[in-house]
């Protein structure tokens, strides 16, 4: 039941599922305010490298930023950066059950901004890719700028991670590759900025997440097959290359295929092959310039067509004519936007939701009088109220009324 009413996006208040993905990312952030407390009771003569007692608590606060930014986009209107209903920031360890009030939208992401601004000056550069470090700190500043409307400054900050971060954080030359669990080439690739351990001896998830699992349905799969969009008299195929192998109509666990492409590999016994989650990775460095350079200047840089191209290059298209091509320069604005949310749903399918995020965003953002509607899209999304999650009735039950529930709950 609570997955029917998820899809149809009129999520219950009592469900284990939303009530999961509430708790655990307070989990997390809990366990980073942990480390940060005790670590910084420590002196720097505790640690045999000079700098890693600074590293440990950045890498801390990267991980809390990452938390209060999961809980803000699924819990809080996200969206809007004047709405009070942000989410309940936690910056000290939970000693006891005082509750604690929601804040607004741009507090919450004041305080996320502020704990990736020391991940970029004191994180590592790279132990491995999955460790948090300060290129991750940098790419997801970029992307949570996007999502305040900070275009200019988005599109700068995600320029500098493409073009200044070094053979260890550049895209990989195949897709395919990404997702290769064969090649034990998963865990520390060049595309990814930060993902989750896993290996053999692991089961799906390994305990390193809280999130809900992706099924790819048959219209994501057809979009990706036949979908297109007419740029001066050419005919642009959304892909074919990067849709996970399926027969049509069958349910797929995580956007896996029992044979041919996975993204993510299923858990088969003792001779499993292992799952990789990227929380973020190259390509969508890319796709958050060229949106972010586009909706800055209310136009189609070059080098804003040159990065959505070159995910699409990446993938198997070639230039000119039509079919899984580039698109040509005489994109408009307005296609050039729609391209790149096509682009990432197509790049990013069924990774960490994107693509609702980008849905919610392009509403709010172009979606007053007759521009872009969720709806157009997901036809049971007509509700904004229903764009984000219930705070668990539990939550609110414990919380007195402290912790106010999201509207029409």
């Amino acid at each position: 039941m609570e997955d029917r009413s998820l899809m149809a996006n009129n999520p219950v208040t009592d469900g284990d599922k939303v009530a999961t993905l509430y708790s655990g990312q307070y989990t997390m952030i809990n366990r980073a305010n942990w480390v940060i407390s005790g670590v910084e009771k420590l002196t720097d003569a505790s640690f045999t490298n000079d700098n890693r007692r600074t590293e440990i608590v950045a890498e801390a606060k990267i991980l809390r930023a990452w938390g209060h930014f999961c809980l803000l986009r699924l819990f809080g209107q996200f969206y809007d950066i004047d709405s009070e209903y942000g989410v309940n920031v936690r910056l000290e360890p939970a000693r006891d059950a005082t509750v604690h009030p929601r804040i607004s939208v741009g507090a919450t992401y004041d305080a996320i901004l502020k704990d990736l601004d020391e991940g970029i000056s004191n994180a590592p550069a790279l132990r491995a890719k999955y460790y948090v470090n300060k290129t991750f700190a940098k790419g997801l500043k970029a992307k949570i700028l996007l999502y305040m409307g900070k275009y200019a400054e988005a599109a700068a900050l995600s320029e500098d991670v493409i073009k200044n971060s070094g053979s260890d954080f550049a895209l990989t030359p195949t897709f395919n590759e990404l997702f290769n669990h064969t090649s034990r080439n998963t865990i520390n690739n060049s595309e990814s900025l930060f993902s989750v351990y896993a290996d053999e001896q692991e089961v799906i998830g390994n305990g390193a997440f809280w999130s809900v699992f992706a099924g790819v349905s048959t219209w994501y799969y057809d979009l990706g097959k036949n979908g297109t969009m007419t740029v001066g008299g050419q005919v642009i195929k959304y892909d074919v290359n990067r849709i996970p192998f399926m027969e049509t109509g069958k349910y797929l666990f995580q956007g896996v295929g029992i044979n041919g492409n996975m993204k993510f590999a299923q858990f088969t016994g003792p001779n499993s092959i292992f799952d990789t989650l990227y929380y973020l990775r190259m390509a969508e460095m890319y796709l958050i310039y060229a949106e972010a350079s586009a909706r800055s200047t209310n136009s189609v840089p070059a080098d804003a067509l040159a990065a959505l191209n070159a995910i699409r290059i990446r993938a198997g298209a070639t230039t000119g004519g039509s079919g899984f091509v580039t698109y040509p320069s005489s994109i408009s604005y307005a296609q050039f936007l729609e391209a790149v949310r096509i682009e990432k749903m197509m790049e990013l399918g069924t990774e960490f939701g994107e693509e609702w995020f980008d849905l919610v965003r392009y509403d709010y953002a172009d979606g007053f009088d007759a521009g872009f509607k969720v709806s157009d899209v997901k036809p049971t999304a007509t509700n904004s109220n229903r764009f984000i999650l219930p705070i668990p009735a539990i939550s609110i039950k414990t919380g007195a009324g402290i912790i106010k529930q999201n509207p029409l709950y």
